[in-house]
């Protein structure tokens, strides 16, 4: 399988991490958004990263439903809940997965918000629209104040702490100034020295 990417990309950062976990073997090709190659406008028309291109030539996108792809292939690590048979009027499992999913959409929110800001200031590096950004900051602090109160519910190590971890990753590496603090801080330094986020921290 080949995974089309780019270092810096906090999705992709999901699926890598998820692939690492469950050692499935990705050949990474890294992608240059600013010069789209023709193998990925291919594979994706929309040329967005990350895309999956299978062995069989069929694409997969986007991160959400590419980490669902990976983790589907075997249960030897199982990092997205499994709804099992429906019992009663509830299938059980369920809400452990919509839980995780939950988290992730969260934390893709939170990716989507930090990456507007920094493409602003970027953009824009003399007059960016202060209100416009001062919103976005004001989001991701709140974000913050979210997660933190809910540390416990990201205390196992599947896609929705993956996800969030990224999202700060992200944050740290392209607005260094909204670093996290506090609780916050001692949690995303413990589970950035796991293995699989070590090696997936973005780079320019």
């Amino acid at each position: 399988m080949k995974l089309l990417y780019t270092k810096r990309s906090p999705y992709a950062r999901k699926v890598r991490v998820i692939a690492l976990e469950k050692g499935i073997t990705l050949d990474l090709v890294d992608e240059d958004l600013q010069k789209k190659s023709q193998r990925l406008l291919d594979a994706n028309p929309l040329g967005k990263v990350p895309t999956l291109v299978l062995d069989n030539g069929t694409t997969i996108f986007d991160s959400s439903v590419i980490c669902q792809y990976l983790d589907n292939l075997d249960d030897k690590v199982i990092m997205i809940p499994r709804s099992l048979p429906l019992v009663g009027r509830v299938r059980e499992g369920g809400l452990e997965r919509i839980e995780v999913l939950k988290w992730e959409a969260f934390a893709d929110d939170l990716m989507t918000a930090a990456i507007n800001l920094y493409m602003e200031r970027i953009r824009h590096p003399q007059d960016f629209h202060k209100d416009f950004t001062a919103a976005l900051e004001k989001n991701i602090l709140s974000a913050y104040g979210y997660i933190e109160k809910n540390l416990l519910k990201l205390k196992k190590f599947d896609l929705a702490s993956i996800a969030v971890a990224s999202a700060i990753g992200y944050i740290h590496f392209r607005v260094p100034h909204l670093k996290v603090q506090g609780a916050l801080s001692v949690w995303f330094e413990e589970i950035s020295k796991r293995p699989s986020m070590a090696q997936t921290i973005p780079v320019a």
